[in-house]
């Protein structure tokens, strides 16, 4: 392949771009053009010495030239005016320093732009004959060169060697400088498309695989880091509880130390499968904590005081319950705890005071899961009302998946063969936390896919 040649000529027999351009096309379109002829665009590399106009589109002009230069003027200019055009916007310029200053590195020099411009002048060439290249078609990176990238959050489009880029956005929030940074690598690096993923996370597709370290230095700029894949613990996802009318808590606040706590500092962290998170701000379940391994969900417990009760015809409490589980019995408001799902609407709204206190809180389901098999999670018995006994629970959780789980598993299927009884046991004593270090130092392979 002509791309291949390129970086052949350019890298390890030390020619310039301009060359490396020439001596491949020479080579794969059969040229015959001879050593002098070759010495002719030794001065077009360094953009002419100068930074100026690429040395590589100086030689791929010069390629075009020789194949398509007995055709009419007005046919001729056209086409290298559309293949300029085509450059830029493959490479983002058509200026050797502004494509030095992306690609340029000093063990590589600008192999990245090199074999980006082959495969610009390879599919150029194809179109004008009618063909499709191999490139377009055909990957051609090794299985553990997509297997290292995937590790780094960058996901193969199927059958080519372009990627997607997975950016982490902490909680699925990110700031307006962040968002402009993230767009100009998208532009920069990637085909300009931005995409978001279910998780809240953003990916930039079309990224070719040469350009993945430069990509990942350009978003590093703003602080943004690429990953979110494999057997650990994946990026949080909250919803917007924070600014939310029915928001109970904090929830940016909350996973923002999620993050850290188990995102970050878990990063190395192997386990049987991948482990989800989802903080809910209220029973509205926006983000769907109950189908994640492990769920958070704001709550508000009523404090109901009977006495106060007086009965009423027409009860607030009871016209208020977006659940209807309250009802006026006999003179009483009876108020089914059982049933509760404690969104906290009903507190405040009897004008005879009966509920006017509550508790704030939260609660946890584990085992849950969405894909080909459905599991929905089961809720631990514990009404939190401690945050760092919260923190502690989502610990002792990966740390019983980590001990307990076999490989390819996934936490609601170590839940079910263990039993939920057992489980909830375990992840509500302090034994896992008193084995922390034995769990972590266990060997832990793991079984996730994507």
């Amino acid at each position: 392949m002509l791309k291949e040649k390129m970086v052949y000529y350019y890298q390890t027999l030390n020619k310039n771009c301009a060359e490396a351009a020439v001596l491949a096309a020479n080579d794969v379109y059969q040229l015959n053009l001879d050593e002098k002829a070759i010495k002719l665009f030794l001065g077009f590399g360094g953009g002419n010495g100068c930074g100026g106009t690429c040395g590589v589109l100086s030689g791929a002009l010069a390629v075009l030239s020789h194949l398509y230069g007995d055709k009419p003027q007005a046919e001729f200019r056209p086409l290298c005016a559309e293949f300029v055009k085509e450059f830029e916007a493959k490479m983002g310029s058509t200026e050797c320093s502004v494509l030095a200053a992306r690609y340029k590195t000093p063990e590589t020099r600008c192999t990245g732009a090199v074999a980006l411009a082959g495969e610009v002048l390879d599919a150029f060439i194809a179109k004008q004959n009618g063909e499709v290249p191999a490139s377009d078609e055909e990957c051609t990176l090794a299985p553990e060169d997509i297997k290292r990238v995937k590790g780094m959050g960058f996901l193969q489009h199927k059958g080519t060697n372009k990627f997607n880029g997975r950016i982490i956005t902490r909680n699925g929030r990110i700031t307006a400088d962040e968002t402009r940074a993230i767009a100009d690598a998208a532009a920069k690096y990637g085909d300009g498309h931005i995409m978001l993923t279910t998780r809240l996370t953003i990916e930039v597709s079309g990224i070719d695989y040469n350009d993945i370290d430069a990509f990942q230095a350009e978003v590093a700029k703003a602080g943004l880091e690429t990953g979110g894949t494999g057997s650990k613990v994946r990026p949080v996802v909250s919803c917007k509880g924070t600014t939310c009318q029915y928001g109970l808590y904090d929830t940016y606040a909350l996973t923002d130390e999620i993050h850290n706590r188990f995102y970050k500092n878990y990063h190395n962290v192997s386990l049987p499968h991948k482990f989800k998170i989802a903080a809910g701000g209220c029973p509205n379940n926006c983000v769907k904590p109950n189908l994640n391994d492990l769920g958070i969900v704001g709550a508000r417990r009523p404090i109901y005081n009977a006495d106060l009760c007086r009965g009423c015809k027409k009860c607030k409490i009871e016209t208020t319950c977006p659940i209807k589980i309250t009802k006026v019995v006999d003179g009483k408001l009876v108020l089914d705890e059982t049933k509760c799902n404690n969104c906290g609407r009903c507190v405040t709204k009897c004008p005879f005071h009966c509920i006017d206190e509550s508790e704030y809180g939260w609660k946890i389901y584990v085992g849950g899961r969405w894909g080909k098999n459905v599991a929905h999670g089961r809720m631990l018995s514990k009404f939190f009302t401690d945050k760092e006994d919260l923190m502690n629970t989502i610990e002792k959780t990966i740390l019983f998946f980590r001990s307990e789980g076999i490989p390819g598993e996934r936490l609601s299927d170590t839940i079910e063969r263990i039993g939920f009884e057992k489980a909830e046991a375990m992840i509500l004593s302090n034994e896992l936390l008193e084995r922390k270090a034995e769990i972590l130092g266990l060997t832990v392979v793991g079984g996730a896919t994507c």
